[in-house]
Formats: structure tokens, C-alpha cells, sequence
């Protein structure tokens, strides 16, 4: 009874917490973390992005602080992997959270041995993870080389594999671990679902780093992971990709605020899957984008950022009241047209707008998966001109066109 009386008494429970939290040897964030003190340090958030945080470790007298990058779980809601560029800061993080990754361990005699050129190159598992690289270094010098290579659509990062600068991992059909071992990356960025490497003897070797701009629901949040990618690779790196998205972020702001509202115009997305409609949720990616574009997202109020799942009867009326109908897909050969869209389900024509306006991003044309991500100020300009009522010149191709019959 007295330990419960202790606790819900509030300045005695203060007093409780901050003498466990000395104990365990952390404390609350600090404005100013101190050089030398084992417990102090800071966060630094970043703007848009959900799925990571900077925590500020040390501030030495004169110098850049020392920090450390802490990348959540694939709900955002606890860390997952804490990953430190030395052994310094893995020394300095008194309160360390999830697995820890060490990019360049003094224990690691093998990694050391390599050049500091290489040590600083970052390996990537998805195609997107090279257009954030490349958004702030556009000659692709930390870039050690990635899987599906087949998928890249970079032309910087073709030349780099076709010269052997770069480095073919394999990944289809399956990867080539000799080469990442003859080979080893400063990190190897992957999905926290993906890694290759997971269950081979000599893993430890590879620093993993599991990257989750995919689950961002803010198009803005997507491209703020070049941020990360720069921490991994030096101060410079970081400061450059900071100054990059900065710019990219300026611009989205830019046409958002100045875009006039079609609330009127009602747009939906998604396709047939096993008899149901599918498509993205209020709270998604596409959805941010159709509503700084102006427009009204049909599903706007189905919250979430997961696909939610519609009978194809409600579907049905629900296409016909719409404006457009937008959507993302693989089309190789011939143009694509609204015919042919038809012609690849005939359950498209009972959910085509009365309109028959459809617009769509055809990823075999643009790279959808990988420059647009990282460039999503080029995305919001595309639709702007695509809905608007004006012409415009786009200084890029759009990647999402209406449809011709």
C-alpha cells in the first residue's frame, strides 16, 4: 500500500521516476546536450517524415554534433533500429533503443581494411532507395550498387553498372552473395521485410539499415528519407540532401498554397482485385496528393493509409458519380487507351466515370516508383495541370496523362 501511495502522490512519483531514470542512466531529452555527460542528449525530428528521428548524442565546442539515426517499427510506434556511424557514438548512446547497427565498428577488421571511399558507399535493396540517393548526389558517388537492378531507370545509375562502378547484387532471381561479400557496402538499405542476409554465418560483417519511406503516408514524407540516406554517409552528405529536400519542399508548399480548390471535381483510384474494389485509404499517399492537387478524393473518409476494400456493387455507384478515375499501372506495347483499359477486365466498364475521363501513370514510361517519389513537388505540379482549368508547362514529361479513347 505505501509503494501505491508513493506513486499516485505527485511529487513523491516525480521524484520516483527521475531517481529510476538515474539509475538506468538515462534522462529526458536536453535542449543542449552536454560533451562528456553519458546521459544527455536531444532529438531532432524531421518535418514530414514518421518513420525516423536524429537523436543529437554530444555537442563538442567547434565541431558537429554527434548523433545517432533511430528508425521506428513498420506501425511508427517504437524503434526498431538504432544506427551510429562509430563506435564513438555507440559508446555515448547511454539509452539505446531497439537493435543497434553499427556502420563503421572499430571491432569489424575485415570492414576497416577497406578504402574510405567504399566505406562511405550504400548499397540499396529497392530502385526508390536510388532516386533518393541521387536527388541530392547527382553523380551517384555513394551509391555502391543494388538489386532489381533490371528495374532502375536512372540513366547515371545504368552507366555506373555498365562501367563496373557500381555493383550488380543480383536479387532476380536471386542475390549474389559473393559479390556483396567481395563487395561489402558502408550499409546495405533495405525493407524491414527484405533482408537478403539475414541467416548467412557471416552477416554481421553488413551493417542493415531497414528504410520505410513506402509507408509514409505524406508525399513530402517519402522524399525526406534522402535525409536519412545523406546522415549515412557523412556530415556533408547530410547537409547536402538537407538543403535538396528543403528545396523540393519549398516548391510543393509553393504550388499547394496557390492552387485553386475543385472540390466539385470527384476523383477516385484503385482496380478489381478477387471480386472487390481496392483501393488506397483517406489518410495515403494519394490521397494527400489529390487533395493539395484541389480535388476531392472519393474515399477521403475512409481513414488510413492501407488499401480498404469495396463490393464491386458499391463501386459501381460510386464510379458513376465520380468526375475521374485515376490509377497506376504496368503497360508495355501499344499506347495506352481507355479501350484498352476495358479490354484488360470487363468489370472496368461497369466502374468507368460517365465522363470517361481516366488518368493514369504508366510505370514501363515513368519512373513512378522511383524519381517521382523522390521528387513529389513534380508530382503535385503534374496533377495541378492535369485538373486545372489553365494550361501550364511542366519543366519535366508528366508521368500521370489523361487517357485518349
Amino acid at each position: 500500500m505505501y509503494f501505491k501511495f508513493i506513486l499516485r502522490y505527485h511529487p513523491f512519483r516525480v521524484s520516483f521516476i527521475l531517481v529510476f531514470a538515474l539509475v538506468q542512466g538515462c534522462q529526458s531529452p536536453q535542449e543542449a546536450p552536454t560533451f562528456g555527460s553519458e546521459s544527455s542528449f536531444n532529438y531532432q525530428s524531421p518535418s514530414f517524415a514518421q518513420g525516423f528521428r536524429w537523436k543529437i548524442l554530444a555537442a563538442p565546442p567547434a565541431q558537429e554534433p554527434i548523433s545517432c539515426l533511430e528508425i521506428f517499427d513498420v506501425a511508427f510506434e517504437h524503434i526498431e533500429t538504432t544506427v551510429y556511424r562509430d563506435s564513438i557514438a555507440f559508446n555515448l548512446d547511454s539509452c539505446p533503443s531497439g537493435e543497434r547497427v553499427v556502420l563503421r565498428g572499430v571491432s569489424n577488421e575485415d570492414f576497416q581494411t577497406q578504402t574510405s571511399r567504399q566505406r562511405s558507399k550504400l548499397a540499396t535493396l529497392s530502385t526508390t532507395h536510388v532516386a533518393l540517393l541521387e536527388a541530392w548526389d547527382d553523380s551517384l558517388e555513394h551509391w555502391a550498387g543494388g538489386s532489381f537492378v533490371d528495374y532502375i531507370q536512372s540513366d547515371r545509375a545504368q552507366l555506373l553498372l555498365s562501367q563496373e562502378e557500381a555493383i550488380n547484387y543480383g536479387g532476380n532471381p536471386e542475390w549474389d552473395l559473393e559479390m556483396l561479400i567481395s563487395h561489402q557496402p558502408a550499409a546495405l538499405c533495405i525493407y524491414p521485410f527484405g533482408n537478403p542476409i539475414n541467416d548467412a554465418s557471416w552477416a554481421s560483417m553488413i551493417p542493415i539499415v531497414p528504410i520505410l519511406e513506402y509507408l509514409e503516408p505524406h508525399p513530402l514524407g517519402r522524399a525526406e528519407w534522402m535525409k536519412a540516406l545523406g546522415w549515412l554517409v557523412n556530415d556533408s552528405a547530410w547537409h547536402r540532401s538537407n538543403l535538396a529536400f528543403d528545396e523540393i519542399a519549398r516548391k510543393y508548399e509553393s504550388i499547394r498554397n496557390s492552387n485553386r480548390n475543385h472540390d466539385e471535381f470527384r476523383v477516385f483510384t484503385g482496380s478489381v482485385e478477387q471480386g472487390e474494389w481496392h483501393a488506397p485509404g483517406g489518410g495515403s499517399f494519394i490521397a494527400t496528393l489529390l487533395r493539395d492537387a484541389g480535388v476531392t478524393y472519393v474515399f477521403d473518409d475512409r481513414l488510413g493509409r492501407e488499401n480498404v476494400r469495396i463490393p464491386l456493387e458499391e463501386m459501381i455507384e460510386i464510379g458513376t458519380q465520380a468526375d475521374a478515375w485515376g490509377l497506376v499501372l504496368q503497360h508495355a506495347g501499344d499506347s495506352l487507351t481507355i479501350e484498352s483499359l476495358l479490354q484488360k477486365d470487363e468489370r472496368n466498364r461497369l466502374i468507368l466515370p460517365n465522363t470517361r475521363r481516366v488518368f493514369a501513370a504508366n510505370t514501363t514510361q515513368c519512373d513512378y516508383f522511383g524519381w517521382w517519389v523522390a521528387r513529389p513537388d513534380a508530382m503535385l505540379e503534374n496533377l495541378t495541370c492535369l485538373f486545372g482549368e489553365d494550361s501550364c508547362v511542366m519543366d519535366s514529361e508528366p508521368c500521370f496523362n489523361w487517357l485518349p479513347e
